[in-house]
């Protein structure tokens, strides 16, 4: 599995205002945590069939994606479930190993603590969390994508206001910035999409009215009534656009989708319905 690394201008200088104030070991093992969370991702991903091989280290994090991918919502859930238990079994096999040998803790206790951290976090049902991308798939099951968003940010507006009257509170005695840092993260990340995370569906038309001036091609594909649609969308690519013709068992035509009608469809209806449900109302 090859996997691409990119480095968000943004997050060098942080790095380097970090390293300036003697925090370089810390910000180390960190960077180091995120890279293997987010590699976690890329490798269940691929042995479930897709591609996510792009790491960018961002100025909050790290972020993986990949091309043109929308997972089945089960899917979904292995992949967000990877980074944090990679995380988690680091920590567990980190103590085990301070336990068998306590000389080790003094120099894997930073690396340790940065995955429980990472690995425990990323576990909130909050966007764009890990957390928040599993409750969206489990919601999405029953209920449409644009329901199942709508509820997990009012999740995290929810999580985000107890974490800033925490600090409140936390003012009274010695205050707690982080929670107000971490509070407001939640609120700005529940509140704007997040257009970078690899569960959402990727918009093509938009790129493809600009390359419709010189021209592009149309494919079409035949179908099934009975296909899911997170199917059909793994068929759309970013220099076509695509038309899907639905048949029947005798190979007679029952309808015919278009690449719009698919887009519209996956705000309304959970990715798992499948063609016939549709068609037939």
């Amino acid at each position: 599995m090859k996997v691409k690394l990119s480095i968000h201008p943004v997050f060098i200088i942080f790095a380097v205002i970090l390293g300036y104030l003697g925090y370089f070991s810390l910000l180390f093992f960190y960077v180091l945590t995120l890279v293997l969370h987010e590699c976690a991702h890329a490798f269940v991903a691929q042995k479930l069939g897709y591609k996510l091989n792009h790491i960018t280290l961002m100025p909050y994090g790290a972020a993986v994606s990949g091309q043109d991918c929308f997972f089945s919502k089960t899917d979904e859930i292995k992949v967000a479930l990877a980074g944090p238990i990679l995380n988690l079994f680091i920590s567990v096999f980190g103590c085990a190993l301070w336990w068998i040998e306590p000389v080790t803790y003094a120099y894997t206790s930073e690396f340790v603590y940065s995955n429980w951290v990472v690995g425990i976090v990323n576990l909130l049902p909050i966007f764009p969390l890990d957390g928040g991308r599993i409750l969206h798939a489990i919601l999405c099951k029953k209920y449409s994508s644009k329901q199942a968003i709508d509820t997990v940010r009012k999740v995290g507006i929810i999580l985000s206001s107890l974490l800033i009257v925490g600090f409140l509170i936390t003012t009274i005695y010695v205050p707690n910035y982080t929670m107000l840092v971490f509070g407001g993260f939640v609120f700005i990340s529940s509140v704007v999409q997040d257009k970078a995370s690899y569960y959402s569906s990727i918009d093509f038309l938009e790129n493809k009215q600009i390359k419709l001036r010189s021209g592009i091609k149309i494919k079409e594909i035949a179908v099934t009534k009975d296909m899911p649609l997170y199917r059909l969308f793994s068929y759309l690519s970013r220099d076509e656009l695509t038309n899907f013709c639905v048949l029947s068992a005798d190979f007679s035509v029952i309808a015919n989708i278009s690449e719009i009608q698919l887009k519209d469809w996956l705000r309304v209806y959970p990715a798992n319905t499948t063609l016939d449900s549709i068609i037939t109302k």
